[in-house]
């Protein structure tokens, strides 16, 4: 099958855009993002609609999108889209299968617009059941949160991320500290803000990776993962402490569209709190059952991450870990994880396929 995709993101469409080569499949993509020169490429110029005005995405716009490209985008079997989720609504007039790999909360940008959200909602509702919508997310996190807000089931297939190319050579004597918040924890780390632009192998060059992860799921993960890179995170005690402390500060600061938005705690679709609410940010033991299912929490998928319990832990485990042996466990495990990722994969595009 032959697909389309048009993007604001570039790394979750480099990895599916290998998968399903992989599969024997193809993906032609367009994007829009700013952050193409990761890759050596320019943002795509695209009529209609461009990284601006799809924060005012509504029917009007996707009605214009589909009369520009209708003919252009004919040829193609289906689409492909990640982030955001929303752009569903410019292939809907296509009536073809849309599969949609959602890296992020699935909302924006309704967030902050109640009416536009449910609408939306009853968009994804009405197209699942017309089996237009294919629903799949990179994380057990967003799984959960789409069903929660949409009620439907959707499909959980983890990325691969092997486009960098990179693997774990550590000829750097250094860990690498990655957060978007600043401390600073001595001589044995290196903060990767001032890395500068990097090449990913710069990366895998170090003895280690130590995140404190700004979201529940984040596509730097996967690669780190994939690059058999020994991983240091906080444990889920540790990160609630760092996340009562420092959730305006880079810990898991970007859980929610309501705290990179600077909006009030709580889905803006209900009017009384609801104690399982995953956007109450404000109600720390409700955000401890979310961030439970977050990538580096899910012993089933990425199993060999080092857990720390303190500060003064993560320096007795770096110096007491044998990390050779976690990589090349690593190394071992994402061989069998390639092949579960693939197969998934396979089944969801063969059942598209004999449609």
């Amino acid at each position: 099958m032959k697909f389309f995709n048009l993007d604001c993101h570039i790394s979750v469409i480099a990895d599916l855009k290998k998968i399903f080569e992989d599969l024997g499949h193809s993906i032609d993509s367009k994007s829009i993002s700013g952050h193409n020169w990761i890759f050596g490429k320019n943002p795509d110029q695209i009529e209609v609609i461009n990284s601006n005005n799809w924060w005012n995405l509504d029917q009007k716009l996707a009605d214009d999108f589909y009369n520009t490209y209708k003919e252009e985008l004919s040829e193609y079997d289906g689409f492909v889209l990640t982030y955001p989720p929303s752009f569903s609504m410019l292939f809907e007039k296509f009536e073809k299968p849309i599969i949609i790999q959602i890296p992020i909360r699935y909302e924006v940008p309704f967030h902050n617009n109640q009416n536009n959200w449910i609408k939306f909602n009853n968009f994804l509702r009405k197209n699942i059941d017309k089996n237009i919508i294919f629903p799949v997310s990179n994380s057990l996190y967003d799984k959960k949160y789409f069903e929660y807000f949409v009620e439907k089931d959707c499909n959980y297939i983890p990325n691969i991320c092997e486009y960098t190319k990179s693997k774990y050579d550590p000829i750097n004597k250094k860990f690498l500290y990655s957060s978007k918040l600043d401390i600073n924890l001595g001589s044995e780390f290196f903060n990767k803000k001032l890395l500068g632009k990097y090449d990913w192998q710069d990366l895998a060059n170090f003895k280690g990776i130590v995140l404190i992860p700004y979201n529940c799921s984040i596509m730097s993960i996967f690669e780190h993962y994939t690059a058999n890179i020994p991983l240091f995170v906080p444990s889920i005690n540790f990160m609630l402490e760092l996340f009562k402390e420092h959730k305006n500060n880079g810990v898991l600061s970007e859980l929610t569209w309501n705290q990179v938005f600077n909006l009030p705690s709580g889905s803006i679709l209900f009017n009384n709190k609801k104690n399982d609410d995953p956007n109450d940010y404000n109600n720390t033991e409700n955000i401890r059952r979310w961030i439970e299912l977050s990538d580096f929490y899910n012993q089933e998928w990425m199993p060999y991450i080092t857990y720390f319990d303190s500060f003064d832990d993560l320096k007795y485990k770096i110096k007491n870990t044998d990390l050779d042996s976690i990589s090349n466990k690593m190394e071992e495990f994402n061989l069998k994880r390639k092949n579960l990722i693939l197969d998934k994969w396979k089944d969801l595009l063969n059942r598209l396929s004999n449609k």
